[in-house]
């Protein structure tokens, strides 16, 4: 799933993609996108995460293949970047003002 994200935000390198990652793995879904899918709440649910922090990583409960769509129309409407997924659960990365 790597190079998901919105064209808007400038697309990180492959060394900084492997640091948010390995960053990344400690932490615990904040958003969940259920069999909705994706939708104007779950897009502010994220935004509200991200001023918090940089990284947050979304649970979704759809197929690989829904899941890899969902996380691109997120990442669009939230003007982040998706640096990787594992299983259902997806990383995505803003950079933040908080």
């Amino acid at each position: 799933m790597d190079n998901l994200g919105s064209a808007d935000q400038p697309h990180l390198t492959g060394a900084e993609r492997s640091k948010l990652r390995s960053l990344a793995q400690n932490l615990d879904p904040k958003v969940f996108v259920g069999k909705g899918g994706v939708n104007p709440s779950i897009a502010k649910l994220l935004e509200e995460a991200f001023k918090k922090a940089d990284l947050i990583k979304v649970r979704f409960t759809a197929d690989r293949d829904t899941m890899a769509l969902q996380a691109q129309e997120l990442a669009k409407l939230t003007q982040s970047e998706v640096i990787g997924s594992v299983g259902r659960t997806a990383t995505f990365f803003k950079l933040g003002k908080h």
